[in-house]
């Protein structure tokens, strides 16, 4: 069966990005509140914080509108400009390590447009009635990452994603991995679950995001780069020192 590109561009994007979102994330909250709730403790986070139902009705809620009246009218506003770029999918498909180098500055990419988007979403004015809602989830849960302000889920939840491959003029494949990757990256950081292996360290450790949501005024990017150009991540680095020297001791 044909589907032409425009299709494969809104309602591709849009069917890819709600599988992975929902599946993973009832996956989630299967294993971690109702199968091995007593099991996974020990890989909470923040112990001290509990989930309760209401807070989970209301993320759903909000992360439904998000993706129904943000991100699906964003798809069909920004088509004509992947078209116009070739971010298509009837085209030749780009070679593997041309596709591999992409999603590797895709992430340098992320970041910049992240950590600045961020840091600005937590200047008062703008914290206070946009970026505010987000931090409702003080120990996040993996769907409240799109938990947000419609105003912010549209600058630095979709802005940052997408900046990339239209920098790059990326194929609709490569987009389309790259869309895969991010947003289990960012369900990953928002769990509130370190899991042992590579879900729990390196660029997947969600311990540096989730300390965002403990303290609010560190770590706002998702490297760490630019957190440590900026200084905004000492509190962060002074956490790490002490369960350092105290493990030391031991």
């Amino acid at each position: 069966m044909y589907y032409s590109d425009p299709i494969l561009i809104i309602i591709g994007t849009f069917v890819l990005h709600q599988s992975l979102f929902w599946i993973v994330n009832g996956i989630i909250l299967l294993l971690t509140y109702i199968i091995y709730p007593n099991r996974s403790l020990k890989y909470k986070i923040q112990k001290d914080i509990h989930l309760d139902s209401e807070s989970v009705k209301e993320c759903v809620k909000t992360v439904l509108i998000n993706q129904l009246c943000v991100l699906f009218p964003c798809l069909i506003l920004i088509c004509p400009l992947f078209m116009h770029l070739n971010l298509r999918w009837h085209i030749p498909f780009p070679p593997w390590y041309r596709i591999l180098s992409e999603l590797l500055c895709f992430i340098g990419v992320t970041e910049i447009f992240f950590y600045y988007s961020h840091l600005t979403l937590h200047t008062s004015y703008i914290y206070e009635y946009v970026h505010k809602k987000h931090h409702r989830f003080r120990a996040p849960i993996g769907m409240a990452c799109e938990y947000a302000h419609p105003i912010e889920f549209l600058i630095s939840n979709i802005g940052p994603v997408i900046a990339g491959p239209l920098i790059f003029q990326s194929h609709l494949l490569t987009t389309w991995l790259w869309l895969s990757f991010a947003l289990l990256g960012t369900i990953n950081h928002h769990s509130g679950y370190k899991l042992p292996g590579i879900l729990g360290s390196g660029l997947s450790n969600p311990t540096f995001h989730d300390f965002h949501h403990a303290q609010f005024t560190n770590n706002f990017g998702l490297l760490g780069i630019l957190d440590r150009l900026h200084g905004t991540d000492k509190a962060w680095r002074a956490k790490k020192l002490k369960e350092q020297q105290l493990k030391n001791k031991e």
